[in-house]
């Protein structure tokens, strides 16, 4: 490099000052002096103007007269030559000839690195102000990758990449330059870039050589940066892939003897309890936990490194080999050694919660009784005591004599808790329900539910100063063994407290059933309250009979202590022995710590009833099927036992109706021709045979009307009542069928889900229409006499011809009568009847519709429950199918939180043996 006056001669090119090196004799302007030495040089016989020229172009641009410039650069070749193209892009430039300016930058060739890197700045701002970004990033890009040590140019680059958000590229810069140059500037500022978020993006892997180089040169900025990089990938779907990577990083590292990662070992921690939530299938975490366990015992120091010890034993019963051996070892080792641990009842309190979460988003539920007896446990500023003893020994009234007011009847049989509160507030719970009862009154109905849970919260001043809870519960009735329920109140107790009879304590009966008790739940505290001493005569056999009561008792229970208690005693004084007996021998030091144990039988047993739960559903489903199936043959048969009523009862009906209809018709065919030679009575020798056939056709129609009002439509009428009380008998049949079969089908739900109704307003419509029918008809007036047959045309013409003549009437009355009386009338008896049966016709028609209208409800309802029941197969075979096929995704949760339990086990069993170490010294 060149040294010209103490300046590098790039940096006068660059800042196009080269100028300078050629003027000796400074007064003299820049111009005057290079154009003296241009004459000069000019009249030489081998004349090199280069130089000056190359001079004479810098003054021009720097005076911005970028024209003369150009001019002054365009033919300089050599050593200068690349630079004066490059300075003609740069004049270019200034004259915002942007475009020519970017063809002479490009078409710069040099090996020179300054003058390329140049090039690549200029180039770089040019495509900035015309908004190029994409090309300015480009070149940025590849300035920084050729000389990355130029001033400036990486800074330059970060900048951009900043101030255009394209953090990716940031990223790269960053982490590129940290390992580049070591320097802890670039890790801080990559680091910066991980904490807001920007390198998400990034695949996990691309940082290994990163937190690699970090880790040799700065180990609490590596673990700064590694926490910063957990955070960032903690929730995406990059997470298993940067649990790879950083197991994969901490594997290769060789820990030094001090060196303390407490921060970054708290994220394995919860990295592992967050597997375990029961959200991740163990074929996905199996790759992944070993290791991730591995590594963390062998990072963690102090408490947590026993979490992790336990943590790792626990994984490795259930999955077995999965972790190398050597750290097992080392895992027991630490266990074996361990101090104080802290926090179990919060652990256990806290998986508790999780598996309720997941039962709950799985549609599986809890009950609510075993929730309560946990939150009992959380609750560490009462003592749990349990009062148990035969029923009438007086449990409750003894309760009624501490809290000072009644709280349940002596027979209950639900649990009744009592505890101190601010104001008195009542819950009735069961495995489903939990709901307020505003009054102790309205416990009278309650608390004989057998089952239920009664949590009375009341002021109590003897609860509240005492720290205590009492748990009555129902009285034993010579049961030869307890209910599930009791046992679970066996482990939600800190002590049980057995309440006597003093007039016959401790019988056969309660032996046999503290034993049980004892062998159930063999570390829990049990005492005895000789309770009703006031029914004893004398003080002297009081006396006696504790004693008596004392021995028979620790026959049994050798650590047994029995209280005597009468509510005849001064009250206050009592209850003050009593505190203190409860103080001595239930209330030691240690029973808030027997918590945490008892959370984690609570959580064993909810654990075992999911998986109860689990096979119970997919025999449930199996069963659902299998019934449903039964049941849709059922209603199938039932549509078609039901469509076969229908037509019979249809075919009845009609046939029936039929039959008065045929009646009618025949009755009509038969007595109108009857009526109408009935007429030929009418007709005497003086008639007026030239009108008579006028008379007799009025006479005629007159007649059948009059029948056919007075006797005909009277008949029909009846017959059509008869008819519609006959069809009422025909649907009251049916309906006491579909009755009989509702009844069926709701013994076989169990519940009130088919009632099959007949329309019986059917019946109304047809009362409606034979009213109407019958109740005012007209016959239009027929043509019997005035047709134009050639008999009536015959004695129509004779009667005018002769009628007048009187001894001829004689003669044309016997033609009349003797027509009258031989003709059929069929034709016109015929057309009567056609016409006055008409609308009993159409409503005939009509019988097939209105029937089965009676039915239409009840097939609807068949049909309804048919496509119901089909819908329930499908979606039973699909959740049984989801459940075979997919058996991890609920046994895997599981499974994962047995895990868990087990760390709190044995973390529970090492407090335990610390308790008991404590306790011998």
């Amino acid at each position: 490099m060149k040294y010209i006056g103490g300046i590098k001669m790039d940096e006068r090119l660059i800042g196009k000052k080269y100028y300078e090196t050629m003027i000796e004799d400074t007064r003299k302007h820049p111009i005057q002096a290079l154009g003296e030495m241009f004459l000069v040089e000019q009249k030489k016989e081998r004349a090199d103007l280069t130089a000056i020229r190359f001079a004479q172009g810098e003054v021009y641009f720097q005076h911005h007269d970028y024209e003369a410039a150009i001019f002054k650069w365009e033919n300089i070749e050599g050593e200068l030559g690349s630079w004066a193209k490059k300075n003609i892009a740069d004049a270019y430039f200034e004259l915002e000839m942007y475009s020519t300016a970017e063809d002479i930058y490009k078409s710069v060739d040099t090996n020179e690195a300054v003058l390329k890197t140049e090039v690549l700045l200029q180039l770089f701002s040019l495509y900035i102000v015309e908004s190029r970004n994409d090309l300015a990033s480009k070149v940025v890009k590849e300035a920084v990758e050729f000389q990355p040590d130029y001033p400036n140019v990486t800074e330059i680059a970060r900048a951009f990449f900043e101030e255009q958000k394209d953090w990716n590229s940031a990223v790269v810069l960053a982490a590129n330059e940290s390992i580049r140059t070591e320097s802890m500037g670039w890790f801080d500022v990559l680091k910066t870039y991980i904490q807001q978020g920007v390198a998400q993006s990034m695949d996990p892997d691309y940082f290994s050589t990163v937190l690699g180089s970090l880790y040799t040169l700065d180990q609490d900025r590596f673990e700064k940066v590694t926490v910063a990089l957990w955070k960032n990938y903690k929730y995406t779907d990059s997470y298993f892939e940067w649990l790879r990577v950083i197991n994969n990083l901490i594997d290769t590292i060789e820990l030094n003897q001090g060196d303390v990662w407490d921060e970054l070992s708290v994220y394995y921690r919860d990295a592992y309890a967050g597997l375990l939530e029961g959200t991740h299938l163990i074929k996905d975490l199996s790759p992944v936990v070993p290791r991730l366990l591995e590594n963390w015992l062998k990072i963690a120091d102090g408490e947590l490194s026993l979490f992790a010890a336990a943590s790792a034993l626990s994984w490795n019963e259930i999955f077995p080999d999965t972790i190398n051996a050597l750290v097992i070892q080392d895992a027991e080792s630490l266990l074996a050694k361990s101090p104080k641990l802290g926090g179990g009842l919060e652990a256990g309190e806290k998986l508790f919660n999780s598996i309720i979460q997941w039962a709950e988003e799985n549609d599986l539920r809890v009950g609510n009784k075993l929730k309560w007896m946990v939150e009992g446990l959380k609750d560490t500023n009462n003592f749990n005591l349990l009062l148990v003893g035969s029923t009438g020994n007086g449990k409750t009234s003894f309760i009624q004599s501490i809290v000072g007011e009644s709280i349940a009847a002596e027979d209950h049989s639900s649990l009744v808790s009592v505890k101190d509160g601010d104001d008195l507030e009542i819950l009735e719970i069961t495995d489903t329900d939990s709901k307020v009862v505003m009054e102790l009154a309205e416990l009278d109905e309650t608390r004989r539910q057998r089952g239920t849970i009664v949590d009375v919260t009341i002021i109590s001043d003897y609860l509240r100063n005492n720290g205590l809870r009492l748990l009555d519960t129902p009285g034993f009735n010579g049961e030869k063994s307890v209910e599930s329920d009791f046992q679970g109140y066996l482990h939600g107790s800190d002590g049980l407290m057995f309440v006597l009879d003093a007039r016959a304590p401790f019988t056969g009966s309660e032996r046999d059933l503290l034993l049980e008790i004892q062998m159930m739940a063999p570390k829990l505290p049990i005492h005895f309250l000789l309770n009703k001493m006031d029914t004893i005569y004398s003080d002297q056999v009081a006396v006696r009979m504790e004693d008596e009561t004392w021995d028979k008792v620790n026959a049994y229970f050798p650590n047994a202590k029995v209280f005597a208690f009468s509510k005849l005693y001064d009250s206050k004084q009592q209850l003050k022995d009593l505190s203190a007996f409860l103080q001595s021998n239930y209330q030691d030091d240690n029973w808030k710590e027997r918590r945490s144990e008892k959370i984690l039988a609570f959580i064993r047993k909810t654990l075992s009833y999911l998986l109860e739960k689990r096979a119970a559903n997919e025999r449930k489903c199996e069963h659902s099927i299998s019934w449903n199936e039964q049941m849709e043959v059922k209603l199938n048969g039932a549509v078609n036992q039901l469509a076969d009523l229908e037509k019979e009862k249809s075919e009845n009906i009609i046939r029936s109706y039929r039959s008065l209809k045929d009646e009618v018709k025949s009755q009509l065919s038969s007595k109108i021709p009857e009526l109408l030679r009935d007429c030929s009575k009418s007709l005497t020798e003086s008639s007026d045979f030239s009108q008579v056939h006028v008379q007799l056709n009025q006479e005629m129609n007159e007649r059948i009307q009059a029948f056919i009002s007075d006797k005909i439509m009277p008949q029909y009428y009846r017959s059509l009542q008869d008819w519609i009380a006959s069809s009422q008998m025909e649907f009251s049949q049916s309906q006491q069928f579909m009755d009989e079969m509702s009844a069926g089908f709701n013994e076989l739900y169990k519940e009130e889900r088919i009632t099959l109704a007949g329309d019986f307003r059917v019946l109304d419509d047809w009362r409606r229409d034979a009213d109407r029918m019958t109740s005012s008809i007209r016959i239009e007036n027929v043509n019997i006499l005035l047709r134009r047959t050639p008999s009536q045309l015959l004695l129509k013409g004779a009667g005018k011809l002769f009628g007048a003549i009187p001894q001829n009437k004689a003669n044309m009355y016997n033609r009349y009568k003797k027509y009258l009386e031989s003709e059929d009338y069929l034709d016109v008896a015929e057309m009567i009847t056609e016409r006055f049966l008409t609308q009993f016709g159409l409503f005939e028609k009509s019988l097939d519709r209105d029937i089965s209208l009676f039915y239409r409800s009840s097939f609807a309802l068949l049909q309804k429950t048919i496509e119901q029941t089909q819908t329930e197969i499908k979606d039973y075979q699909a959740a049984l199918e989801h459940m075979k096929e997919n058996p991890e995704v609920y046994r895997d949760p599981i499974t994962l939180f047995e895990v868990k339990l087990r760390q709190l086990e044995r973390l529970e069993k090492i407090e335990k043996k610390r308790l008991a170490q404590l306790q011998r010294k």
